[in-house]
């Protein structure tokens, strides 16, 4: 089972990649606000759990599993993103960057309720 801290790096990975473009730790870093030493560190925790793979000095590609995990959080994250903007007016960039964090951070639980609730409303 993924770490909180895990899930926010594999999603932030997930994101950065998803227009097919390379992923390299420097924009892990500048994503999440974090040190490159801190994203190294859980870039190499990420491989030896198989959920990333990564050369040395290559980008980073997610596994099989990474996408299977990252794609859990990606429409809890959405709504996330659009409530903050939308309801709560944060600004788009301060949005994206929370709802990476909050989707990674609440429950399963909490996120299957939001999703459930959210399209209730629909």
């Amino acid at each position: 089972m993924l770490t909180k801290s895990q899930k926010k790096y594999l999603f932030a990975i997930y994101l950065l990649g998803q227009d097919g473009s390379p992923v390299r730790s420097t924009s892990v870093s500048d994503l999440l606000g974090v040190s490159k030493a801190s994203t190294v560190k859980m870039t190499q925790r990420l491989i030896e759990d198989g959920y990333i793979i990564k050369e040395p000095y290559r980008e980073i590609k997610l596994t099989a599993e990474g996408i299977k995990e990252a794609n859990k959080l990606y429409t809890p994250s959405v709504i996330l993103r659009s409530f903050l903007q939308e309801k709560v007016g944060v600004s788009e960039k301060t949005a994206g960057e929370d709802s990476i964090v909050m989707a990674a951070e609440l429950s399963q639980e909490a996120l299957d309720k939001l999703v459930e609730y959210t399209l209730s409303l629909s």
